[in-house]
Formats: structure tokens, C-alpha cells, sequence
């Protein structure tokens, strides 16, 4: 009934890592452990190449928001300046997580403590560290239905 770990070191692999799971049959349990390695996996690869891009780790990013000419990454240790287009960091990014709420700002779901309608179809998005952000009207519809989704999960 228990979960032995090993690890087994291939060349042959290069940079890849290769999980496999052994177990007598294929039941929920497996199903769950699948589950959670393939999510946690996707996750790994879009932090990784989101840091080895830009230099920042994407796991403490807040928000990221289109200011003037430059993209800013709001993080837990501070800002930082990206010279790429929102749009582009924004493929960068796991979709699982980090969410546009309007044309110039992306949100990380990790950081969400609440959201509340403040009228005229507009968002009011309240973040850990004081950050209050606001949806634009295009987009609240969509961030509402996937905010009760994501409340749904938690």
C-alpha cells in the first residue's frame, strides 16, 4: 500500500526526466498520482522557461502589467522591468495560473486573497501584499466564470 521512490541515473536522456510509474493494476490511486505528476510537470516547464527567459521566477510573480513602453513584473522580492511585449510574456506563462485581466495586466492565482463586483461590469481584484488590481469590462465575464471556477477547487 505504500510509494516507493528510486532514482535511476540515464545519459541516454540528456536534459529530459522520464517518471514511471509500476503498480499492480491501474486504479484511482494511479490515476490520481498521474494526475498530479502531469500537472505538476507542465507547471515545472512553464516556470522554467519563463526564468531562463526573463530572470525572474515565475513562482513569486504577483502581477504583470503593461507600464508605458516596458512590461513590469511585480514579484515578492520586488519589481522587475522585462523588455518584451505583455503578449509574449504572457505565452510564457502556465495558463493554469496566470490570468489577463485586462489589456495591460496578468495575474498569478497563487497571489489572489478576493474579488468583489465594484460596478459598471468591473472587477475589483484584491492580491497579497496590498496589490488592488482592476478587470476591464471586456474581459470580466470570463474572469468572473473562472473565478468561481478556481473558488469551486480551493
Amino acid at each position: 500500500m505504500g510509494v516507493r521512490l528510486r532514482f535511476v541515473k540515464d545519459s541516454a536522456l540528456g536534459e529530459d526526466i522520464e517518471i514511471t510509474v509500476c503498480a499492480k493494476e491501474k486504479n484511482e490511486r494511479v490515476e490520481k498520482l498521474l494526475s498530479v505528476l502531469s500537472e505538476h510537470s507542465r507547471q515545472l516547464v512553464s516556470s522554467l522557461q519563463f526564468s531562463e527567459k526573463y530572470h525572474v521566477n515565475s513562482s513569486s510573480v504577483i502581477l504583470i502589467m503593461r507600464d508605458g513602453r516596458y512590461v513590469t513584473a511585480k514579484t515578492v522580492e520586488g519589481d522587475y522591468t522585462i523588455k518584451d511585449a505583455l503578449a509574449r510574456v504572457e505565452e510564457s506563462l502556465d495558463p493554469a495560473w496566470f490570468v489577463r485581466i485586462s489589456q495591460s495586466e496578468i495575474i498569478n492565482l497563487r497571489y489572489l486573497k478576493n474579488w468583489d463586483f465594484v460596478g459598471g461590469g468591473i472587477i475589483q481584484v484584491k492580491m497579497e501584499y496590498g496589490i488592488v488590481s482592476y478587470t476591464s469590462r471586456r474581459y470580466a465575464k470570463q474572469i468572473h466564470e473562472m473565478f468561481l471556477k478556481w473558488r469551486a477547487k480551493r
